[in-house]
């Protein structure tokens, strides 16, 4: 006779142990040249954990696909045709804030590696950066961590020329409109002798050549 334990029983199925497939980081490309862009692509796609999910020429396309498409990361070219590599990357994490975002330039200056650091920028690299160092950047972070240059560390806390005086802007600024050291002597209500020491304080204070490149200096880093 038949008993209960000898009939076949519908068993539920076992669960399987085996681990989903992770899900490939995307990756929004942004870079107005179009053969650097497809190129990137490509070596970003042959790796089974990333994939390209869309490609941007300029800045606003960049944003826009961004705010669409929300990435978990955003390769932005630092000189992104449009409002530039700094500002798309203000204007994608403001809109995207999971979206992780690396600059890349050809040669970023001190300036735009402390801008891009404080702004909370993830990463910045050169472009001409190894293949397998851009790969490993880009897995970096995707998992989190800020990951820039040494190179451009370096580059952004070199110290820079010394800030002139309040008195040696004052001089240099008659210099720079035209005035003579003895009409700048008159204007300020010193000797032609002591705003000669101004001019060469300057100078030296901003590690220029001669007094015109310390005007060009105090110029470009909007003292004048």
């Amino acid at each position: 006779m038949t008993t209960a334990l000898d009939r076949p029983q519908d068993l539920p199925p076992i669960p399987s142990t085996a681990a989903a497939p992770p899900t490939a980081t995307s990756v929004l490309l942004a870079d107005g040249h179009h053969l650097f862009r497809s190129g990137l692509s490509a070596l970003l796609d042959r790796e089974p954990d990333l994939s390209v999910s869309s490609e941007a020429c300029d800045a606003d396309s960049a944003v826009a696909q961004a705010a669409a498409g929300r990435p978990d990361l955003a390769v932005v070219d630092l000189d992104v045709p449009g409002a530039g590599g700094l500002r798309t990357a203000e204007l994608i994490r403001s809109l995207s804030p999971r979206t992780a975002v690396l600059l890349l330039g050809a040669a970023p200056r001190a300036d735009e590696v402390q801008r891009a650091y404080a702004d909370g920028v993830h990463g910045m690299l050169r472009k001409d950066v190894r293949p397998e160092r851009l790969i490993s950047t880009v897995r970096e972070l995707a998992a989190g961590r800020r990951v820039f240059d040494p190179e451009l560390v370096l580059v952004a806390i070199r110290p820079g020329p010394g800030t002139p005086t309040r008195r040696e802007l004052a001089v240099l600024r008659l210099v720079a409109a035209g005035s003579t050291i003895g009409e700048v002597a008159s204007q300020l209500s010193l000797s032609p002798g002591t705003v000669r020491n101004y001019v060469s304080s300057a100078i030296a204070r901003t590690g220029a050549r001669n007094r015109c490149d310390a005007i060009r200096i105090a110029r470009e880093n909007d003292w004048l």
